[in-house]
């Protein structure tokens, strides 16, 4: 898949890096393959982490984990302790454990800009270190692995990863397949039942995207995706979004190319509660306790269904004349029309369809409009307007129950 536009593409994106250099004095071994980026902030329990990749099989590259131990200014002394004591941890395994296949890079900032609180601007820090390194060995398809400060991985994750990307020239990014544990916990405590509901939700959330017709139907879990340098370049790097800066950057780089989720290795993030970002995983399980709610609610199926019967219909609005294409829209769900009626589909699909020589460009422009984001906010419209929030759990049956049955 690497080719001279995605080279230029890396050129130009370490051309206008205004991100500081944290790693200078670090050599990079010309046999580095993967680069595995850990932001670091309050988090006790770092050494478990690292202590995983340690034991995991290695890879036949080298493989490299930098992990910045970070916090904004005016941050409160007792969370700096823990950074400190962090960053001196980190220090004593780099010293143990490093070698010339396998280095571990601790990296210190307590000066990162207070409007720019969460995991989005440390992980950019990280993955633009990445992009350096592996330039300067020449390795810009080298792959970049996103990975949080809560989690363990089992021991073939390297493996499977770099096997995943060194079988597929083409591969351009992966998702990896996680569970949170909470087996440890009685099956009637709130927290394993909330985060149990909160994953099939995630599951049901993406196999819906699936059964619509969704071209890119994958989760977008910050730490449990990987990528090579020169899709993350094209995609114009990491955001510095407080939070979702990983599901942004996702919808950036899946259209890109090629996009596969490993599921022969797992991710293994910590199940607990968070007020650090102000959504995803942590702060919605705090919110459903805090609520007394122990299952999510989702979008019905019935949302997909007729997401379904749009999505369907697109080699047809690509050839068919107005009338034709009006007379078929009368037929969705009204407040599927209501929707696609507020945001002017005929114009964006008349501006999409005279800039386009055949229908695969179609088709891959049409979902340019109708992305991630535009999804969302539809099936925000449509139960707001018209349908309701169902249980997690009825609608994973309700969707299988169309599968066993169609």
């Amino acid at each position: 898949m690497f080719n001279l536009q995605m080279l230029i593409a890396t050129k130009r994106y370490l051309e206008n890096l205004k991100t500081p250099v944290f790693s200078g004095n670090e050599s990079v071994s010309g046999g580095t393959d993967q680069i595995i980026t850990i932001p670091c902030y309050n988090e006790p329990a770092i050494e478990d982490t690292i202590q995983s990749l340690i034991q995991c099989k290695k890879p036949p590259g080298a493989v490299e984990i930098l992990v910045l131990v970070n916090a904004p200014v005016h941050t409160p002394e007792d969370i700096l302790a823990a950074n400190r004591r962090s960053y001196n941890q980190l220090l004593y395994l780099a010293e143990k454990y490093n070698s010339g296949s396998f280095k571990i890079i601790p990296l210190y900032t307590d000066s990162l800009p207070a409007k720019h609180t969460g995991a989005g601007i440390p992980r950019k820090l990280l993955m633009d270190e990445a992009v350096r390194r592996f330039c300067a060995i020449g390795k810009e398809n080298g792959v970049i692995i996103s990975l949080d400060a809560d989690c363990l991985v089992e021991q073939n994750y390297l493996q499977a990863i770099a096997e995943a990307f060194s079988s597929d020239k083409d591969l351009c990014t992966a998702t990896i397949e996680f569970h949170h544990p909470v087996e440890h916990l009685s099956p009637a405590d709130p927290l394993r039942q909330a985060m149990g509901s909160y994953e099939a939700y995630l599951r049901y959330y993406r196999a819906a995207l699936e059964y619509c017709g969704f071209p890119y139907p994958y989760y977008t879990i910050g730490s449990a995706m990987a990528f090579r340098v020169s899709i993350y370049t094209r995609a114009g790097g990491m955001g510095k979004q407080a939070a979702g800066e990983d599901f942004y950057f996702l919808q950036k780089a899946f259209p890109l190319g090629k996009t596969k989720h490993i599921d022969t290795t797992k991710v293994y993030p910590a199940a607990r509660l968070s007020d650090r970002v102000p959504f995803g995983t942590g702060p919605a399980i705090e919110k459903m306790l805090s609520e007394n709610q122990t299952i999510k609610t989702t979008y019905s199926f019935e949302s997909f269904q007729a997401l379904k019967v749009f999505f369907d219909r697109l080699e047809f609005f690509y050839q068919a004349g107005d009338a034709e294409i009006f007379s078929v829209f009368s037929s969705f769900p009204s407040y599927l029309q209501d929707f696609l009626s507020e945001d002017d589909w005929m114009e964006h699909l008349h501006e999409i369809r005279s800039n386009c020589s055949s229908y695969t460009f179609f088709r891959k422009r049409f979902f340019n409009y109708f992305n991630a984001f535009k999804v969302v906010k539809c099936l925000n419209f449509v139960h707001l307007e018209r349908l309701s929030l169902q249980n997690v759990y009825t609608q994973i049956e309700a969707l299988k129950a169309h599968f066993f049955t169609s």
